[in-house]
């Protein structure tokens, strides 16, 4: 009997692979099984399929697959479905626990490095129009695209692949398929893959919203290049028309910064190319963003600072083209004049409203402008704009008034010309009105729009040569992290007339020289607004540099905590200011400079956490910093969170050389034995302390009931007085009574702390070394996630969320506990999960990590060196050791269960 006669089903096939097949069995199942549609969707013939391909199969015949180009395509084609990939993901996931759990284990690397293999054949160019065509017919397809989406768009491949990738040595030789743990590549290869549905296949709505979520997956510049041209234009144009209200904003402005950054972004003297780009990009703008009042475009780069003044007059064309430039201009009018909007509002803000208004005048009737001219609200706004503070206000007030009347034809002549310097900048300003952008023809676009060869258009190359699908002809735009600044000037509020200029302040009369006048000192305001204070970090060739470097970070706390409560400037400046603060350098010496900084962070972390919180966690593992900033990050989170939880408060005007003479011992012995010993390497300024008092007190808390127990158990007195557990706490919490009543960070503490922290711990335990150096980071890093969790203490309702999460990472470093630090860290944490947790869900749910740990410090108690970390040690083991004695019953159950 052959064996086609005993393959008489999918179940028979998986029977005989089970057992020991010949290569020719195995070559003839997998033909047969690539032929078979019914595998295809998700159900328990397929996953039988999938598990046995994946665990057996693929390792064991793993070069077959090299020789045979049959045997490779049937693999490839019964793995190319929803289960497949599926089924692929979780299996590369179990192997690179396994390979980073045991590194010498070679054949655990072998098979994850086959897998991974075969996962990058997997994903051609077309996968989505083959995953889709599987269950296209299916009543649950929209089900099915759900779940191909979220692995796709949602960046579950990505996440995979790359801790594969770090697994197995990101310093190995490049791989084929390398690009699938690229973020980059990924949201190229996206691109390609979405613009293979274009056929029609798929409908609309669901590519919708598979285009939604790629679009968010962190690179839409390179997204977005792969559509946006000649060959994705009219595919663009369906599936932007079914998009949601809350898609369609997140679209428009991801669009608008495509075309900045792409086409706009650098200069170009050739006036008639630019008026090309402009009227091109407007088109787009027509054809890609509907004209929706919630959704309104100018109101998006005015508000959220997108672009410079090229991408603002494609914005006003598109305004033109829908007819709505009178509306328009009387709404930016009536901010424009109100005084309120002149002496609050940034400078910056403001100049671009008038350059707007002066971008709209060109497209305007003259009948229109002269009932404008006439108006009380103009007239208003004129009188308001001559009386503000700054001089570049007034000077722009002049310029958009001037041009106003030049169109009026009313008879009468409006001049500035005797105000010194107003013609020059009038001159400058006047350009603006020679502009006035239309709408082109459609097949005209892509004549004139032409990104500059960059990096992603080398990617770009990379990625379709390996999804094997020849990429369009229109090269990819540069990806930038950096923020978007306005390309208009900034002056401040403090401006004052150029009729009545003071002289600089003398602040030394022993370093001027009366006959040189060039030789006094300019003197630095402190900033008002948090973009001048930006700017005041980023002068590094000014002669003033230094003094705006030490009045900028000396200043940089007090400007953040009051603008916090003041308007949205912050919030949208924050990721900015956040990145500058954490890498910022002492290059100029200057005083105090490592507690200003961190003055500066923790002021940020306070403000906007759940902004600057998921900033910092990534940044220091991800991040190019030293160890020290990477330090003062983790410092900053802890110390922020704590100040937002009400338990410490943080004081901002601690001098850090300042310290009460009672806690100093003689000079050199305190250097030698508390200074030197506590943080070598000059690593005391970094926030250290302030974190170690907040451990120790966390500590003391902790153990106070397992002291008090253990010297009556060594005095063999009994307590004199029991109380309940109930009452301890409230007698505790009496006793450390908070002075803010509400816990702030409660809410947030998972999902802008302690999460994103968690998230990248495998990555970060990757990338420190394994020194002096790497055991205070990673003990750092462990105490940072111990103050966060006690910090969300009691209000948080994802507390239970969090102790699991630091109960596992607690059990990848059990290992490396040897050094002080990282055992003290290791301590700490598990005394804080135990206090923030009833004892009846410690022990329902942590019941063998508790059981383990008490195991190990039986056994290594005696080795601890550090008498500080062995007295804790002793205190941890008497708590975990009465825990588990009150629930002794129930555990040895529990614990019997676990062992069979």
């Amino acid at each position: 009997m052959t064996m086609d006669d005993r393959v008489q089903s999918v179940s028979d096939s998986v029977e005989i692979l089970k057992g020991a097949p010949s290569s020719n069995d195995v070559l003839r199942i997998m033909h047969s099984l690539s032929k078979n549609g019914s595998i295809r969707l998700p159900s328990p013939e397929s996953g039988q399929v999938i598990s046995i391909l994946l665990n057996k199969i693929v390792p064991d015949f793993y070069d077959a697959m090299a020789h045979s180009k049959q045997f490779s395509q049937d693999v490839l084609t019964i793995l190319r479905s929803l289960t497949g990939i599926r089924g692929l993901l979780n299996v590369v996931a179990i192997c690179t626990d396994i390979v980073l759990r045991q590194p010498n284990d070679p054949q655990a690397r072998s098979k994850l490095q086959a897998l991974l293999t075969v996962l990058g054949d997997v994903l051609s160019a077309n996968i989505l129009v083959t995953l889709y065509s599987h269950f296209m017919s299916d009543a649950k397809r929209d089900l099915y695209w759900r779940e191909v989406t979220a692995l796709f768009a949602g960046g579950k491949i990505v996440a995979v692949t790359a801790e594969a990738k770090v697994a197995i040595d990101e310093n190995d030789k490049p791989k084929l398929w390398w690009w699938a743990a690229d973020g980059a590549k990924m949201s190229e290869f996206l691109g390609l893959a979405l613009l293979m549905c274009s056929n029609g296949e798929i409908g609309d709505a669901n590519l919708g919203k598979f285009f939604s979520r790629a679009l968010s997956s962190g690179y839409p510049n390179l997204f977005l290049n792969q559509l946006l041209n000649k060959h994705g234009f009219d595919f663009m144009k369906s599936i932007s028309r079914h998009l949601d209200a809350r898609e369609t904003a997140s679209f428009t402005k991801t669009v608008l910064r495509y075309l900045q950054t792409t086409y706009f972004d650098h200069e170009d003297t050739d006036t008639v190319r630019v008026s090309h780009k402009v009227s091109a990009a407007a088109t787009i703008l027509i054809y890609l963003i509907p004209l929706d009042e919630e959704n309104n475009l100018l109101q998006i780069v005015l508000q959220q600072q997108i672009g410079n003044q090229l991408l603002r007059r494609a914005v006003i064309a598109w305004i033109a083209f829908h007819g709505l430039q009178e509306q328009v201009f009387d709404d930016l009018l009536k901010m424009w004049s109100d005084k309120i909007v002149i002496h609050n509002v940034q400078i910056t803000k403001q100049e671009v409203q008038t350059e707007v208004l002066g971008l709209l005048l060109p497209h305007l009737g003259f009948k229109y402008i002269r009932i404008v001219a006439q108006s009380k609200q103009y007239l208003t706004g004129v009188s308001n704009r001559l009386g503000a503070v700054s001089t570049h206000l007034r000077y722009t007030g002049m310029c958009l008034a001037v041009a106003v009347n030049q169109r009026d034809n009313s008879g009468i002549k409006l001049s500035f010309d005797d105000v010194p310097g107003f013609p020059a900048v009038y001159c400058e300003w006047a350009k603006l009105l020679q502009h006035k952008d239309a709408v082109i023809y459609e097949a005209s676009i892509w004549e004139y729009l032409t990104p500059r060869p960059s990096e992603g258009a080398k990617k770009a190359g990379a990625i379709s040569t390996i999804v094997r699908m020849p990429i369009s002809s229109a090269k990819t735009g540069k990806q930038t992290s950096a923020p978007i600044e306005l390309n208009v000037e900034n002056d401040s509020d403090d401006e004052t007339d150029t009729e009545f200029e003071p002289y600089a302040i003398v602040e030394d009369e022993s370093e001027d020289s009366d006959d040189d006048p060039t030789m006094r000192r300019e003197k630095v305001l402190p900033p008002v607004y948090v973009i001048d204070l930006i700017k005041y970090f980023h002068e590094t060739d000014s002669n003033t540099a230094f003094l705006k470097h030490k009045v900028a970070l000396a200043n940089a706390a007090k400007i953040i905590l009051r603008k916090a409560t003041f308007g949205r400037e912050l919030v949208a400046a924050s990721k900015e200011l956040g990145i500058i603060l954490s890498g910022i350098k002492n290059n100029f010496d200057l005083e105090n400079f490592e507690q200003n900084k961190m003055n500066a962070m923790v002021a940020l972390v306070i403000t906007v956490p759940d902004v600057i919180g998921p900033l910092y966690a990534e940044s220091v593992t991800f991040g190019d910093y030293s160890m020290q900033e990477r330090l003062t990050m983790l410092s900053a989170l802890a110390l922020g969170a704590l100040h937002l939880s009400g338990r410490q408060s943080y004081e901002f005007d601690i001098d850090p050389q300042s310290m009460f003479t009672s806690r100093l011992l003689p000079e050199g012995i305190h250097e030698r034995f508390i200074s030197a010993k506590d943080y070598p390497h000059d690593l005391s300024r970094l926030g250290l302390p302030q974190v170690d008092d907040a451990i120790k007190k966390i500590q003391v808390d902790a153990l106070q009931e397992s002291v008090t127990k253990a010297t009556e158990a060594v005095a063999k007195e009994p307590g004199v007085l029991r109380i309940s557990k109930r009452l301890q706490n409230e007698r505790r919490r009496a006793a450390n009574k908070i002075s803010v009543q509400k816990n702030n960070v409660a809410k947030i503490a998972g999902k802008a702390f302690f999460f994103p922290l968690a998230a990248h711990w495998r990555y970060f335990t990757k990338s420190i070394s394994r020194n002096e150096f790497g055991a205070i980071m990673a003990g750092h890093y462990i105490k940072t996630l111990a103050i966060i969790l006690n910090a969300s203490y009691p209000s948080a309702t994802d507390i239970l969320d969090m102790s699991m999460e630091l109960f596992s990472i607690l059990s990848t470093i059990r290992r490396d506990v040897s050094d002080a630090s990282i055992m003290e860290s290791f301590l700490t944490a598990i005394l804080v999960v135990i206090d923030v947790n009833e004892e009846d869900t410690i022990i329902n749910m942590f019941s063998k990590q508790l059981i383990e740990i008490k195991e190990y410090l039986d056994a290594n108690w005696d080795g601890i060196t550090d008498q500080g970390v062995h007295n804790m040690s002793a205190g941890v083991l008497i708590k975990v050791t009465q825990l588990l004695q009150t629930y002794q019953g129930r555990l040895v159950g529990e614990y019997l269960t676990m062992g069979s």
